[in-house]
């Protein structure tokens, strides 16, 4: 299948949200909504859009910090998350940069976009790319919307977001404003993987978030064993 990317390209948005009621919609996460916990959706800024889902990094860092295995990466470059390996940790809102795990403490789960895998897997768009009354919203294999994007991003002399953030992602976003003039996160170029010896994080915050995991690991462990003597 190879991997897949979106390409948002702000121009086109009206702010709708059209990409939120159908994705809620297609996932059944209606509960999750009200409770104001969304895998995607586009906040309207005074200066532009700012649209919030999951980035599904080349490199992760939710992935890299959980110390359960909870997020995990497919071959189709989509980062998912499995809530029955889950310890509630946390881990994974402290290590992402642009601030995409929520916590549902009632489903004891975290919401994020999952790429649609679900209809991507049969051939299908994303629902919120099927949805988008304007066609801000592009899907396909990574490579192909990458040159598309880098492609409009010189020739309308747009801003590019997701190409190196975080090492890179695979959503890339199209701003005629500076994307951390209208709330994007200012991320570094590097992942909390790393390139050679560098990190997002430094020693201390690393080890920092391993040893909560873990701490988080071991109760949770304890707690069952307890449960099962009972």
């Amino acid at each position: 299948m190879g991997n897949y990317a979106f390409l948002i390209d702000t121009r086109f948005c009206t702010g709708c949200n059209t990409c939120f009621y159908k994705c809620v919609q297609e996932n059944r996460y209606h509960f999750q909504a009200a409770k104001g916990l969304a895998r995607t959706t586009v906040f309207i800024q005074d200066n532009g859009l700012l649209h919030h889902r999951c980035m599904h990094c080349e490199n992760p860092s939710c992935v890299a910090s959980c110390p359960s295995g909870a997020f995990y990466k497919t071959p189709e470059g989509i980062v998912l998350h499995n809530p029955q390996h889950c310890i509630g940790c946390r881990t994974c809102v402290v290590a992402c940069p642009f601030n995409v795990p929520q916590w549902d403490s009632d489903k004891k789960e975290f919401v994020k976009c999952t790429m649609c895998i679900h209809r991507v897997s049969k051939g299908l768009l994303p629902a919120c790319v099927e949805a988008c009354p304007t066609e801000a919203l592009t899907f396909g294999k990574r490579q192909e919307i990458l040159d598309k994007s880098q492609k409009l991003s010189q020739e309308t002399r747009l801003f590019m977001y997701g190409r190196e953030e975080n090492g890179g992602t695979s959503v890339f976003i199209l701003t005629k404003e500076k994307p951390t003039d209208i709330g994007y996160p200012s991320v570094a170029n590097i992942s909390i993987t790393g390139r050679g010896s560098k990190t997002l994080v430094g020693a201390t915050a690393a080890a920092a978030i391993v040893y909560i995991g873990l701490k988080k690991y071991s109760e949770r462990r304890k707690e069952i064993e307890e449960k099962k003597k009972q």
